[in-house]
């Protein structure tokens, strides 16, 4: 996939977009992000779904962020 001049600019002042979940331990309050971390948001949905049937875990929402290191 070719990437737009504005894609190139952005990536370079705002960092890249990345995709990570956030769970929720079935049976506590407690919340966090899962140890993975996507570079598009149809992999983290593909998790999503995957987190969806398990036992453990509830999916509780996919966030979006930007950083300047390549992961």
């Amino acid at each position: 996939m070719q990437k737009s001049l504005f894609q190139r600019i952005a990536e370079f002042f705002f960092g890249y977009r990345y995709y990570a979940n956030i769970i929720n331990v079935r049976g506590t309050d407690k919340c966090e992000i899962s140890c993975f971390i996507f570079r598009s948001a149809v992999e983290a949905r593909k998790h999503a779904d995957k987190l969806r049937s398990t036992l453990s875990f509830d999916f509780v929402e996919t966030v979006s962020f930007r950083s300047h290191q390549v992961y």
